[in-house]
């Protein structure tokens, strides 16, 4: 999750893996364009104290959730950090980020900096997924700067620290830019994604598909909104699956083929938040949600 001001704001103006992974036949995966296997539903961190992050992610972890989502900018890895010291490092995926930076001549330093960072709060000595976070204010006015920091996420991989790399709210000019220098295809885009935006925002998921890049959908449920909870469309179609409004409203999304990062700090949330599969929307249910416009 993250602050959505920023979302799409240009749009409008393979190596070889640790030993350690997870097995490729966990049951609700997509493979990325390096053949990493991702769980589609992950845990995420943001806004929460060190201590609810913790907690947090003690919980999900006990209830099932085998992916969770992280950030340097969260400010809450290490604790993030001891909950998942608790676990086999086979037995989940972890994703986190670094911010993003604007001067061409310090942003491979800078980047490889908060890389190292990363691993070092989180306990880890390497990651599943590592992502740019946002792509900086002004966007490609700052091209050779997202391009080195992207030489560095690129050098984090070939030194084996991450599994995958990819990118964060990022449209398709910024896409392009990092691409006129890139040696590695960014594996996932997570972006902004929910019911009232379509299934493909401003042509960007079909974008990422051609380029073999994996949408990934956070704020599924919208942001301070209650629509997509307990909106009469999603209850609606709820009622007749025997589902909530919420439940509707994430399996649209991986419906759709897109994984989905959720938050919750509730044990009966989060358990609900897993039961995406073995049910799915009729057809003229799902051209509704398609065809909405709000959130």
């Amino acid at each position: 999750g993250k602050p959505p001001m920023l979302l799409f704001s240009c749009a409008v103006s393979s190596a070889q893996a640790p030993a350690s992974v997870p097995p490729n036949d966990w049951a609700h995966t997509v493979k990325l364009n390096n053949g990493v296997a991702m769980p589609l539903i992950s845990l995420g961190t943001w806004q929460y104290s060190p201590a609810v992050a913790e907690s947090t992610v003690r919980l999900g972890l006990s209830l099932g959730y085998n992916h969770i989502d992280a950030a340097l900018d969260y400010k809450n890895q290490r604790s993030v950090g001891k909950a998942l010291a608790e676990h086999d490092r086979a037995s989940y995926f972890l994703t986190t980020k670094v911010p993003s930076r604007t001067s061409a001549s310090s942003a491979f330093a800078d980047t490889s900096k908060d890389l190292a960072a990363d691993l070092e709060q989180l306990g880890l000595s390497y990651v599943d997924l590592m992502l740019v976070h946002f792509p900086p204010v002004g966007n490609t006015l700052h091209c050779a700067a997202m391009q080195e920091q992207w030489r560095a996420l690129e050098t984090f991989y070939r030194a084996k620290k991450a599994r995958a790399i990819g990118v964060s709210n990022y449209c398709q000019s910024s896409l392009r830019c990092i691409a006129r220098a890139a040696n590695v295809t960014p594996a996932v885009n997570q972006i902004k994604y929910h019911i009232g935006m379509g299934p493909d925002p401003i042509g960007l998921r079909s974008y990422g598909d051609r380029l073999g890049i994996v949408t990934q959908a956070y704020s599924p449920l919208g942001d301070g909104t209650g629509e997509l909870i307990s909106g009469a469309l999603v209850t609606g179609i709820g009622a007749k699956h025997n589902k909530s409004g919420a439940q509707v409203s994430l399996r649209w999304v991986v419906g759709h083929g897109v994984p989905v990062s959720t938050k919750s700090t509730s044990a009966s949330h989060l358990t609900a938040n897993l039961d995406l599969f073995g049910w799915e929307v009729s057809a003229q249910e799902k051209e509704a949600l398609d065809a909405a416009t709000s959130p």
